[in-house]
């Protein structure tokens, strides 16, 4: 799925801030490479810094135009404070949450690559050892079903196939990778094409290093899970089992006035409440391997 910045449409609504994007590039020297890890290929970081300032000062005018101008033609200039600060709030927050998107996007990304990334170097240590040349093995490892691996081997198929050599395009993609462990895969292959040497040896010591990782994800996730098991049965089984009865026993002695069944209610959302963030919180923790 294309990001939106990469969506030509909001680069033309963008254009008059280009400029202004270009003066902020300095401040952020690694936004180049972030936007590559991320997989925004068309994007540079001028384009980028535009859309993100377009986004902010829309978002101001609009919620403006709809909290700001009828408060002020209503009730005057003076009672319309608070929802300039709520414009601006919501200009800060749209600003903040496209800084923070590529990094989403990077760690996405990267656990994607990781997920296929054993399977897809098995593939391949079987391709070279039948006597497949490297070229042909990208080829098919890019139609195969690698997820987000396959996407990265057709890029580098028509990089090759443009007239670059294989060993300048497998160490540019290694540069950009937002997978550690495609990034050592990539130069570990250049390396042995520059040097001659045994490619398959250098991808076998890679997949047993992968494959460690995940045994050692697994079973720090299985201790993190026994202890959020225990927090989870003090603050959601415990906790309100005990609190309701002793609201129970407290409501004999100082009547209904203060303990009611909206109380009750109120008890019941919460431990809902809690639950749902709690398994959320689970299910981001758990390894996808």
């Amino acid at each position: 799925m294309p990001s939106i910045f990469e969506s030509s449409s909001l680069g033309r609504m963008a254009k008059p801030f280009r400029e202004s994007g270009k003066r902020l590039e300095a401040f952020f020297p690694n936004l180049n490479w972030d936007l590559k890890k991320a997989g925004y290929s068309e994007v540079d970081a001028s384009l980028y810094l535009s859309i993100v300032i377009y986004a902010g000062f829309s978002t101001f005018i609009v919620s403006s135009l709809l909290l700001v101008v009828p408060v002020a033609m209503k009730e005057g200039l003076s009672s319309s404070y608070p929802y300039i600060v709520i414009s601006l709030a919501a200009a800060i927050m749209v600003v903040s949450y496209l800084f923070i998107l590529p990094g989403v996007d990077i760690m996405r990304r990267s656990r994607m690559i990781d997920n296929t990334l054993e399977y897809m170097l098995k593939d391949i240590q079987i391709q070279l050892r039948s006597g497949v040349p490297l070229f042909d093995t990208i080829v098919n490892v890019s139609r195969g079903q690698y997820g987000e691996c396959s996407k990265i081997a057709d890029g580098i198929a028509k990089e090759v196939e443009s007239g670059r050599s294989i060993a300048e395009v497998l160490d540019d993609v290694g540069m950009w990778s937002p997978s550690e462990y495609l990034r050592k895969v990539l130069w570990q292959i250049v390396n042995a094409v520059r040097s001659g040497s045994d490619i398959v040896k250098a991808l076998e010591a890679i997949s047993r290093d992968i494959r460690l990782d995940k045994e050692a994800r697994i079973k720090m996730y299985s201790r993190e899970l026994n202890l959020w098991s225990l927090i989870y049965m003090m603050f959601v089984i415990i906790a309100p089992s005990m609190g309701v009865t002793l609201l129970v026993v407290l409501s004999s002695f100082i009547g209904g006035a203060y303990i009611t069944e909206a109380t009750f209610w109120a008890i019941l959302v919460v431990v809902g409440f809690v639950q749902i963030v709690f398994i959320t919180f689970l299910k981001e923790k758990r390894p996808n391997i």
